[in-house]
């Protein structure tokens, strides 16, 4: 009976279909890779401040521009503005002159912003979104955490699937189920539900690229390692 290496020399050298098989399983690692950083975009927090309901009526009836709206209600922090404070003001029964004397009296008490956020609308992430600032700040750290869960979870149960059903079907499903569940995130309207399909990225990612890693490896094996350390048949 011919051992192992007898039979490689008879199936023949590193070929076409094989390196057609190790560019198509590298080609996901393209997709994975946005996934795992894509936290940096997702998760970038843009410049912020309190947002003043009145600022409209300041505008209005002080004649004030943006910048002197902020100076009267927002105080400073060093060398920039306040991202989570704003003066405790009544800014709807207070005129402009005595805005101005309370401010030119350096005792304005301050407070948490209470009316919300105003974000930088040249760009929008999830923190705009869903005003993951100040004291909610840890929950867009939460985002690649879960991701990082859905990555261990799956390196526990996406292998037992492929070993089970076969690694070629499970990274097609896999695939697919990360180019759906990458649609949800991109749609969720809710902070809980994106932190869920942001777990099952996690999962469906690690499924397959476990399941083209080993595809990839067991090629690389059989095509070059040295025939005479590959075990023999009997």
């Amino acid at each position: 009976m011919a051992d192992f290496s007898d039979l490689i020399v008879q199936i023949g050298d590193f070929g076409f279909f094989q390196k057609r098989l190790v560019v198509l399983c590298s080609l996901p690692l393209i997709p994975f890779s946005f996934v795992l950083v894509g936290v940096v975009f997702l998760g970038n927090t843009p410049d912020h401040r309190c947002a003043i309901p009145e600022a409209e009526r300041l505008r209005g009836e002080c004649g004030w521009t943006e910048a002197e709206v902020r100076e009267v209600t927002i105080p400073r922090s060093e060398a920039s503005f306040s991202r989570c404070n704003r003066f405790r003001l009544n800014l709807s029964h207070e005129t402009c002159d005595e805005l101005e004397k309370m401010l030119a009296s350096n005792k304005t008490p301050v407070m948490p912003c209470d009316g919300g956020w105003a974000f930088d609308k040249n760009y929008s992430t999830i923190v705009s979104e869903f005003s993951l600032v100040c004291e909610r700040s840890w929950l867009a750290d939460l985002n690649q955490v879960t991701m990082a869960c859905g990555l261990f979870v799956g390196a526990f149960i996406t292998g037992y699937l492929s070993d089970r059903f076969g690694r070629k079907p499970c990274f097609i499903a896999f695939m697919f189920c990360l180019g759906l569940v990458g649609v949800g995130v991109m749609l969720s309207p809710w902070y809980p539900l994106l932190l869920a399909f942001r777990f099952l990225q996690g999962f469906f990612e690690k499924g397959a690229w476990t399941s083209c890693y080993v595809l990839r490896m067991l090629m690389a094996f059989f095509f070059y390692f040295p025939n005479d350390l590959i075990p023999k048949a009997g």
